[in-house]
Parts: structure tokens; C-alpha cells; sequence
């Protein structure tokens, strides 16, 4: 089990990895921290495609509150990337 500080640790990387708008640095997150916490999820993240990372970074700061300022951002690049199979 995580200690309060670990995941306040996590919780802080991930805005920052974030905030870069840089899948390489959400794939160097989730490859840290899948490892640290033997999180199967992460860990496949840090393995996916360029474009599965990409649109995951992008979802993921939409639907984050604290990263409110890069919300149209995110719906702009999802809106002109749609998912495979999507209409």
C-alpha cells in the first residue's frame, strides 16, 4: 500500500508529465512508475504505441480538473484524432 507522500510523489509527476503535452514523458512516467508499483496498466502503457500513448496523454488532461488550462487543447487534438472504429 502506498503511503500518503508516495502518492501525493505520484499524483505530482503525472500533472507534470502532463503538463509537457509530451507522450515521451508520459511513456517515461508510466514505465517509472509501472515498475515501482508492478502496475500491469502502466506498464502496457509504457510498451504501447506512439499513437495509443499520444491519445491516452490527451485523454487523460481532459479529464483531469487541475489541468483546466489545457482542455481545449485536448478536446482539439481528440476532435481532429479520431479513435479507430469511431464516427
Amino acid at each position: 500500500m502506498l503511503s500518503d507522500a508516495e502518492i501525493a510523489r505520484y499524483n505530482q509527476e503525472l500533472v507534470q508529465a502532463l503538463k509537457t503535452t509530451d507522450p515521451r514523458q508520459l511513456r517515461a512516467f508510466a514505465a517509472t512508475w509501472g515498475k515501482r508499483l508492478g502496475n500491469r496498466g502502466l506498464e502496457d502503457l509504457s510498451k504501447a504505441t506512439d499513437e495509443t500513448v499520444e491519445r491516452r496523454m490527451w485523454m487523460m488532461i481532459r479529464d483531469r480538473p487541475d489541468l483546466s488550462e489545457l482542455h481545449a487543447e485536448a478536446e482539439t487534438w481528440l476532435a481532429s484524432h479520431p479513435a479507430a472504429g469511431s464516427l
